[in-house]
């Protein structure tokens, strides 16, 4: 999913989308779930912090302030990046 920013001429897409070895920053996160947004918050994916996409199979490997994190498809489109 690709949305505009309105306050910005940037692109935000779900980490999904992304292209492996890009670099952007977390937007926002959007789930209805409460168990996963807990769950994101609690590793440190918050917005404003720098992501790296590294891999997306098996698992959509991903790095935030130098840690490694490796998470489903179903948490990954909750991730929306800007860049």
């Amino acid at each position: 999913m690709v949305t505009k920013n309105p306050h910005f001429d940037l692109k935000t897409i779900t980490l999904c989308a992304m292209e492996p070895r890009k670099t952007g920053k977390i937007a926002h996160l959007e789930t209805k779930n409460p168990g996963i947004l807990q769950k994101l918050i609690a590793m440190g994916i918050l917005p404003g912090m720098p992501i790296t996409l590294i891999r997306r199979s098996p698992s959509y490997l991903f790095e935030v302030d130098q840690t490694r994190y490796a998470v489903d498809k179903e948490i990954a489109n909750n991730i929306y990046v800007s860049y």
